[in-house]
Order: structure tokens, then sequence, then C-alpha cells
């Protein structure tokens, strides 16, 4: 019987130290720093080559490309976005010119049953490429 005793008594007392004293101001919690932007801004696929692109965030964005089936790595840094069509243009430090275009529309890559949210256009030197985006910045 003492043992069911003190619990409660214990419990109480557990309550009490850590409640603050009458009259005493809660600390105000620092302000959370500002979100930092998740993952890329676009990220579109295609296949027949395989290749994927991923368009980071901000208006001068760096773009990765990986190009037939992963073979092939560039990178477009300081990206332009176009005013006049959804997309980005630049070169890359070897002087490749690339243009990715979108197009918020139903996609489907040809290879799976997945759906995309983007049809994309993608230049890259003389090279043309078709594909889908899977991702896109509100």
């Amino acid at each position: 019987m003492r043992r069911l005793a003190f619990v409660p008594l214990a419990a109480l007392w557990l309550a009490a130290c850590s409640a603050p004293a009458p009259g005493a101001r809660e600390a105000t919690p620092a302000a959370a720093p500002a979100p930092t932007p998740a993952g890329p801004a676009l990220r579109a696929v295609g296949t027949e080559p395989g290749w994927l692109a991923e368009v980071g965030p901000g208006e001068s964005p760096t773009i990765r490309l990986e190009l037939d089936y992963g073979e092939r790595k560039l990178v477009v840094r300081d990206a332009t976005r176009l005013e006049d069509v959804s997309g980005y243009t630049g070169y890359t430090a070897d002087g490749v010119w690339v243009s990715l275009n979108y197009r918020r529309e139903q996609c489907s890559d040809g290879m799976s049953d997945r759906d995309y949210i983007a049809s994309v256009e993608l230049q890259v030197g003389d090279r043309h490429y078709r594909g889908c985006a899977a991702s896109l910045a509100p």
C-alpha cells in the first residue's frame, strides 16, 4: 500500500517542479530561419536515349544534365530564365549551349504508367531531346 501512495505523490512533486512560478514569463522561442528550397525547381526525364535534367531553385539556377543513360554529364551554372516561354538557357563551362523549355500539361514518358505534370523539350548543342517533368516549383 505504501508504494501506491508514493507514486501519486512523486507525480505531483514532478509536476510542481516543472511548472513555472506564478507571474513568471516564459521565454519567447527564437524565430525560425526562413525555409530554403528543397530539391530542384524542375526535374525532367526522357527516354531513348535516357536522360535526366535538374534545374535548381532561384532566378539564375544551375542545370545538371545526365545524357545518354548517364554516360555524359553536363552542368550549366547561372542559367537564364526565359521570358517568352517557360524554360531556361545557358552554356556549360566548355561552351555547349543548352535550352530547356517546358509546358504544363499531362505527359507520359512512353515507358512507364506514370503521368507527369509537364512536357519538356531539351536542346544540348545540336541534339534534341523530348521528355516529361516530374516536379515543378510553384
